[in-house]
């Protein structure tokens, strides 16, 4: 029986098959397929991605220039490739498939009877496509759920990013638009704001083609010129986004085109590319390429498992194979202030959760404090004298150096709460009420 297994621990032909097919899970999708994607392979652990700049470097002329005159300085700044562990895994029975599909017939006698190579490679082939779909999708789209819950929907809809795609969920890593989105909630002294910030030009909900024309000009104009000559920039859209903006040129009195051909995809001499993975109301503007100037990073990573591909037989007494694959993956952007983007979702801070307090009755002694040195009138000074458990007010009229006197404490400065009903609220009083109760809270 034929079985596709490879060792992450040879160092042979074994290896380098094993990172072609890692990375064929990468290619075959739109991302890939349009250039969009640098990819790193061969990262176990952590990979930096240091950004440097240089500040102001001119300074006036000085004929024996020291120490002191030294101006500027390199700042560098780290973003991180970490790929995050999954994995496919299911079993299936080939005689399901038998009646249907003239390879799924295995040879030999019924007790030792083989799956065939090929067939083992059209079901790889057809996993691949569905993997390479979901790749496509969650590149853009995943969010790991310690984001997801601080996105919310930016148009009403359905948040999609973070949410599941056919083919599993997508909570493995954060996607390019989570980051996206981090960046530029990030704060200023945060190590994610240090490589710039990513500009958020809208999240709203494009009512027609118009309203895509006007945002494309406002981001365009966003854009600093030095990104806008970039030969790499490009414009990424989603598909419903394209047909909006498609239709509205081909309506227009002076037309572009007609209608039996698609408009040319181009803004003011950009690429336009329409993405099946981006959520409805999608615009980025950026540099990405598979080259070393793109602004979208992947790390892959050998999976920490010897056998990283395998289709076999369960176990010997049994007719079931399974097909498993362990793979390690993120993504991150590399220069955020470079890009612009159009995100139906926002940043909201995570809701605090509700505090659990627990509301005691001030009674007895905490309702009075000594007075430390007793003068005047105690009976016209709101003085009280204790006797045994019970406080009373004092009818002295002078002060008797033998007793102790208390007064009662103010509610409102020793921040009291009242009860009414099942609600405890601060008091206001600033003198204890016959027959009101207060309580502290802890």
């Amino acid at each position: 029986m034929g079985a596709f297994t490879f060792n992450a621990g040879q160092t042979n032909y074994t290896g380098e098959v094993l990172e072609d097919l890692l990375t064929y899970t990468a290619q075959e999708n739109e991302t890939y397929k349009e250039g969009l994607i640098h990819i790193k392979s061969g990262i176990q652990k952590k990979y930096a991605l240091p950004s440097v700049q240089l500040g102001e470097i001119i300074q006036d002329h000085v004929a024996t220039p020291d120490s002191s005159k030294s101006k500027g300085g390199y700042v560098f700044a780290e973003r991180y490739l970490e790929p995050e562990d999954f994995m496919i895994y299911f079993e299936f029975n080939p005689r399901d498939f038998e009646q249907y599909y003239k390879p799924f017939q295995p040879n030999g006698n019924l007790v030792f009877r083989e799956l065939d190579p090929k067939v083992q490679a059209t079901m790889i082939r057809l996993l691949m496509e569905s993997k390479a779909e979901y790749i496509n999708h969650a590149i853009w789209c995943a969010a790991k759920s310690a984001t997801k819950a601080q996105l919310n929907a930016g148009n009403s809809k359905t948040l999609e990013i973070g949410a599941d795609d056919a083919a599993g969920p997508m909570k493995y890593f954060d996607g390019a638009l989570a980051r996206l989105l981090m960046n530029a909630a990030a704060g200023a002294d945060t190590e994610d704001a240090k490589c710039g910030k990513c500009t958020i030009a809208g999240t709203g909900a494009f009512a027609n083609g118009a309203a895509v024309e006007a945002e494309l000009f406002a981001m365009w104009q966003a854009l600093p010129p030095k990104v806008r000559k970039k030969q790499g920039l490009v414009i990424l859209m989603d598909y419903t986004t394209w047909d909006k903006y498609n239709l509205y040129l081909s309506d227009k009195t002076f037309k572009y085109s007609d209608n039996r051909t698609e408009n040319q995809h181009l803004f003011q001499g950009k690429r336009i590319i329409p993405m099946v993975a981006l959520p409805e109301d999608t615009i980025v503007m950026g540099v990405f390429t598979t080259g070393y100037d793109s602004n979208l990073w992947m790390g892959v990573d050998y999976a920490n498992d010897e056998n990283v591909l395998q289709v076999e037989k369960l176990q010997a007494n049994s007719e079931l194979y399974f097909f498993k694959m362990l793979l390690k993956m993120d993504i991150n952007i590399v220069r955020p202030k470079e890009i612009i983007a159009h995100i139906p979702a926002t940043v909201g801070s995570s809701p605090a959760p509700t505090p659990s307090y627990t509301y005691s009755a001030v009674t007895g002694d905490a309702l009075y404090a000594q007075v430390a040195e007793p003068t005047g009138n105690p009976s016209t000074s709101g003085y009280f004298e204790k006797s045994g458990s019970t406080y009373s007010a004092s009818e002295d009229t002078s002060v008797n150096d033998q007793k102790t006197y208390y007064t009662a404490k103010n509610p409102k400065t020793e921040g009291w709460y009242t009860k009414s009903g099942d609600v405890y609220s601060l008091t206001n009083d600033t003198t204890q009420q016959q027959g009101e109760t207060y309580y502290t809270r802890s």
